[in-house]
This record gives structure tokens, C-alpha cells and sequence, in this order.
């Protein structure tokens, strides 16, 4: 099959060519096995849910993915529909939560491809499947030609909540995975990091967590607070090889992009100082497949990233909505 882009000139292929109970009837059945039958599911004002869970706190997000933010016209419905979930998720793994229900809305133009939005269903329901989570309903609303958005509002369940601001002097600072260059797939091509959430949430040494989606640059002072300084050995930090490709282009170094470019979804997460060397080993014999690097420590100050080196604020900015 060629690429399907998610805009038609094509009526005869458009959403407009069927009434709005067909396209939620379409939108249900290629959600499949994510929607449970009625009541829980899809066919009333309100999703009625069975309260099952005994956790101690329940946990709730939402997040959203637009056409011409946080996708283009190039990417096809199955990824879009994947981003929409994973990042839903990333925000529960940094709270060490369990996903569990979901409502989708849906804001559609009236030339977006009917198959496109098949596909974007679809990926939606195979990835909340592969989460355990349920989509139990929503809402579809049409909106200008050319626009397209989604948002999914999810909740879940924990025993133990990972927050940010918690962190104390001396605290050994962890981030998973690789940063930057997400530009170059990774922003539509990744998973959250649900599991190694839930385990750390387990762990009495962790003491914060935040998922990194805007740039280590923004959401590192969002961990730490306004009393702490973050001290980074950035010759330590696990550059993705995107980006030092995305470097060799545009000039900015590998290291401005792993600091800045956001939409990395891993875990960065703080663990009591003498816990720290057996907690790497727990880790990685817990997660053998997901890399773990240390990457400095908190210190009393003004919430701000510093260089180990020469204790100079790290300069630069991470994504902002509205810069």
C-alpha cells in the first residue's frame, strides 16, 4: 500500500460521505478490542465504569496531538494514532501509574481521508490494548477544512504516586533511553516507558520523576523545584544518534539538541545518593533492554541546571506552546 496522505481533494474518499452515526460506528469498530461493550464503552451519554481498581490513588491526563504541531501532512494515520496514546502514557509512567480507562474526542475537517482516520483509529486501539487500558468513549466533532486533532483524557491507578519537587541534597540524577534529535522519527516512533514507571514508583530510594517531552532544558527545573540546583556531567549525557546527525546540519552541537529538542519521552527521575550504585544494578537487571545512565546530582539552590564543569547555568530553552 502507497502513503495515504491525511487531507483529500476527493469527496467520494473524504469523511463528508458518510453521516455522523456511521463515522462513530467506523471509529468504534476500528478501535476494536480497546472498546468494551456498553455500558462501559461506546452508546450512551456516559461511560459507566466498574470501580475494581484497590489502588491508593487514582491518577488522570490528557494530552493531544494537532495536525501542523505535533504531526505533519507526511505522517500517516497508524503513527499519529500511536503518538496520541504514548504520550497520554508517558505522563502515568512519570507518576507510576497504571493505565486503565480512556475517552477519546475527535475534531475532524471535512476532507480528511476516511482511511486515514481508519488507520489512526486502529493504532489508537492496538496501542491501548497493548497498554491494558480500555477507550470507553469520547466524542467526534467536525471543524474547519485542512484541521484535524485528537485528544485522549486518561486515567490510572497507583499505590505509590512519583512526583516532582520532592528530591533532597545529594540525590543521584538518572535519565533512560537516549536524547535529541527526535525530529528524525523518534517523536512519532517511540514507548512510554510505562513498565520501568510502575517499578519505580516500587522503589523507595526514588524520590521524583518527570517524563521529558519539552527538553531536558525545561523539564529539569520542573523536577527539581525552586530550591535545588541540578549539577549535570554533560559529557555523560546519552546522546541519540539523531542527533549528531541533526548537528552535522544545522550547525547547533549533539549536545544543545539531546538538551532542547524535546518529544524524547524518557524518564528523568531522581534516587536517594546512597541508594544509588545498587539501585543502577536493580534497574538494569529489572530492564536489560532499556539503558540507564547517571547523569549528576541535586544540590541546594535556585532551581536552576548547572555544568558539573564549571558550574555555570546550562544555557537555552526547551518547546514552549506559546513562544
Amino acid at each position: 500500500m502507497g502513503f495515504m496522505a491525511i487531507l483529500t481533494t476527493q469527496k467520494s474518499k473524504s469523511v463528508a460521505q458518510v453521516s455522523e452515526e456511521k463515522l462513530i460506528e467506523i471509529i468504534v469498530r476500528s478501535l476494536g478490542r480497546a472498546c468494551p461493550p456498553f455500558p462501559a464503552g461506546p452508546g450512551g451519554d456516559c461511560a459507566i465504569i466498574p470501580l475494581t481498581e484497590k489502588a491508593k490513588f487514582r491518577v488522570s491526563t490528557i494530552d493531544s496531538v494537532i495536525l501542523g504541531r505535533h504531526f505533519d501532512s507526511s505522517c500517516s494515520g497508524s503513527l499519529a494514532g500511536m503518538k496520541l496514546v504514548e504520550r497520554n502514557l508517558s505522563d502515568l509512567a512519570a507518576a507510576g501509574a497504571k493505565p486503565k480507562d480512556a475517552l477519546l474526542s475527535l475534531f475532524i475537517g471535512p476532507n480528511v481521508n476516511l482511511a486515514w482516520l481508519k488507520d489512526f483509529a486502529q493504532a489508537v486501539g492496538r496501542a491501548a490494548s497493548r497498554a491494558g487500558m480500555n477507550i470507553n468513549g469520547g466524542d467526534v466533532c467536525r471543524v474547519q477544512a485542512d484541521q484535524f486533532s485528537a485528544t485522549l483524557s486518561v486515567q490510572g491507578f497507583s499505590q505509590r504516586i512519583l512526583t516532582r519537587t520532592t528530591c533532597q541534597a545529594g540525590d543521584r540524577l538518572f535519565v533512560t533511553g537516549e536524547l535529541g534529535g527526535s525530529l528524525l522519527g523518534h517523536h512519532c516512533h517511540f514507548r512510554a516507558r510505562v513498565a520501568e514507571g510502575l517499578w519505580l514508583a516500587q522503589q523507595k530510594s526514588t524520590t521524583a520523576c518527570t517524563d521529558l517531552s519539552d527538553g531536558m532544558l525545561k523539564d529539569l527545573p520542573g523536577l527539581i523545584g525552586k530550591k535545588w540546583d541540578a549539577m549535570v556531567d554533560t559529557d555523560r549525557l546519552p546522546l541519540r544518534p539523531a542527533a549528531q546527525q541533526m548537528a552535522k546540519k544545522d550547525g547547533r552541537s549533539a549536545l544543545e539538541h539531546a538538551l532542547q529538542d524535546g518529544e524524547d519521552y524518557e524518564l528523568l527521575f531522581c534516587v536517594k545518593a546512597k541508594d544509588a550504585s545498587s539501585f543502577a544494578q536493580k534497574f538494569q537487571k529489572q530492564f536489560p533492554l532499556t539503558r540507564l545512565t547517571e547523569i549528576g546530582f541535586i544540590k541546594k539552590g535556585k532551581g536552576l541546571a548547572r555544568s558539573l564543569k564549571d558550574k555555570q547555568p546550562l544555557l537555552g530553552k526547551g518547546f514552549s506552546h506559546f513562544a
